[in-house]
């Protein structure tokens, strides 16, 4: 990874714009968390439902705390787990906006196992973030894929996703259910 090749990314999550970067998983759009008007572009570029809630991508799980409460049981989920390809639903604290949660108390956070993603995250802080593709539509693999389905997105990172497959969702507000 060149680290000068991401600065351009950086910069655009800075200024409040949305970009696209590949995870583990698959590639994901995303905003900073305290840009508002570019999650709500997100959610125009997707065509996503404004009641879908969206994920929250953190770097440490310091970062995790602060967004969500953890029982001890999804936080030693979290500990043996993260980096990885898991989605932990938790109650959302007071720092989590409404407009990232579809209005529901609970968040999705979860720390990439993607070294651009991550690079990102460190950077600029908690990144809203989603699959890159229209709501419906299968998640873009390629940066190709990406500007095929998203093409008003101006700043798409490359890079390589592993899994290709969306992260595993696990509500871990009461016990544990995979949601997806």
């Amino acid at each position: 990874m060149e680290k000068d090749k991401l600065k351009p990314a950086i910069r655009a999550l800075k200024r409040g714009e949305v970009i696209a970067f590949p995870t583990e998983t698959v590639f994901g759009i995303g905003a900073a968390l305290n840009k508002s008007q570019a999650i709500k572009r997100i959610f125009r570029l997707k065509k996503r439902p404004k009641n879908k809630p969206l994920q929250v991508l953190v770097a440490n799980l310091n970062q995790a705390k602060k967004l969500g409460k953890f029982s001890q049981k999804a936080l030693d989920f979290a500990k043996n787990n993260w980096p990885g390809p898991y989605t932990l639903v938790v109650y959302k604290t007071r720092k989590v906006s409404k407009l990232i949660t579809g209005g529901s108390t609970k968040v999705g956070v979860r720390i990439p196992d993607h070294k651009v993603a991550l690079f990102l995250i460190q950077k600029c802080g908690p990144i809203v973030a989603t699959s890159a593709n229209l709501a419906g539509k299968k998640p873009a693999l390629t940066v190709r894929e990406v500007k095929k389905q998203l093409p008003q997105i101006t700043c798409v990172l490359s890079g390589r996703v592993r899994r290709r497959k969306a992260s595993t969702v696990i509500d871990a507000t009461k016990g544990f259910k995979i949601l997806r």
